[in-house]
């Protein structure tokens, strides 16, 4: 489909917010001369406060792409790995020719009959985070970034009240774009200061645990939301999303994370692989939303031991078209080390992309 709002890289962020604001799109291509430069969305715009009179290009995301030629197969695998909102299409001459949304990709998948009949709590996300009612906006964006959701359920004494999304945290904060900068400031910290329920959306959304996969598509299609918490009675059981019921396909299209991992000797029982195999594909959809990834690879060993700790050594070797990065953290606990490596190598990768993106973007605008 042809997007809504296209940004240019020397437009302003308060400008391009506006417009996404209009015509609720989650996803905007940043184009230079027809050619595809990067990426602008509300979970990226959520974890980093920058002024609203920033150009583009300093703050758009390197952006993963579909060739024009790519068959389906590669279409539903590229939103598998990068949980994407949407995916810009490219011809060969890296010039933008439309965008597959999450949506249409749901909305193909119902049309043609592709979805399992199985009923809803068997894909869903389970048990469910959510906050209270009654914590700061500050506390649900910190959860947002560090589980990299895009939802959370709003609860009051354990009942569903609401729910708050990464638009609305991102739409509160630059609501207040019009204002001097000293009074910006003071009003962004009123805004995370404040309970969740003032910005919440209510009422909400639901499935039934039992319902059927295709039922919930169909309904997250029309209404046009990412996801909606699942209950069981009055108990919210999970939340389920446009990507959990992508996976739903995950042996029709044999779609898997390009992932290696090799544990140390400590690091075996099926409870530490089981976390350590969370963390690595959170990280890895994160690292295929700025470039394709052709190997991700994680090793542990054990760096020292006091009494009866560990200290870990975690190595994370990433083979992308732009090369390979390589990065390797210790910590205590095994988890924190895997996490401060990906983040080390994704820091290395979104430099060097963006480094090659401005001197394209540069050469183009001698042109």
């Amino acid at each position: 489909m042809e997007p809504k709002v296209v940004a240019d890289p020397q437009d302003r962020l308060r400008e391009v917010i506006a417009k996404m604001k209009e015509e609720n799109q989650w996803v905007v291509p940043v184009v230079l001369h027809k050619k595809l430069v990067g990426l602008i969305s509300y979970k990226d715009l959520m974890k980093r406060r920058v002024s609203p009179e920033a150009k583009i290009i300093t703050i758009s995301s390197p952006s993963v792409s579909l060739n024009e030629d790519d068959d389906f197969p590669k279409v539903i695998a590229k939103f598998y790995t990068t949980k994407a909102r949407a995916v810009p299409v490219i011809n060969k001459n890296r010039e933008m020719i439309g965008i597959i949304t999450r949506e249409s990709l749901l909305r193909y998948l119902i049309d043609t009959d592709q979805l399992p009949d199985n009923k809803t709590r068997e894909y869903m996300n389970s048990p469910a985070l959510s906050i209270s009612s009654e914590e700061s906006v500050a506390r649900a964006r910190w959860i947002m970034i560090r589980d990299s959701i895009s939802r959370l359920p709003v609860v009051n004494e354990k009942k569903l009240e609401g729910i708050v999304s990464s638009r609305d945290i991102v739409n509160s904060l630059y609501s207040v774009s019009e204002k001097k900068k000293a009074s910006i400031l003071t009003e962004e910290e009123r805004i995370m200061a404040m309970p969740i329920k003032e910005i919440m959306t209510s009422p909400v959304i639901t499935v039934n645990g039992s319902d059927p996969l295709k039922k919930v598509a169909e309904l997250l299609v029309k209404k046009g939301i990412s996801g909606a918490p699942v209950m069981e009675g009055d108990f919210i059981a999970g939340v389920i999303s446009g990507i959990d019921i992508i996976k739903s396909l995950e042996k029709k299209y044999n779609l898997s994370m390009p992932i290696q991992a090799k544990l140390a000797s400590g690091l075996t029982s099926n409870t530490t692989k089981a976390e350590i195999d969370a963390v690595v594909e959170r990280y890895l959809s994160k690292l295929e939303k700025i470039t394709d990834i052709i190997n991700f690879k994680v090793s542990f060993k054990e760096a020292a031991k006091s009494q009866n700790k560990t200290l870990y050594k975690s190595t994370v070797t990433v083979s992308t078209k732009q090369g390979n990065f390589i990065a390797s953290e210790t910590d205590w606990d095994p988890i924190v080390a895997v996490k401060k490596a990906v983040e080390k190598v994704e820091n290395n990768i979104v430099k060097k992309i963006k480094r090659l993106q401005n001197k394209k973007v540069s050469k183009e605008e001698e042109i």
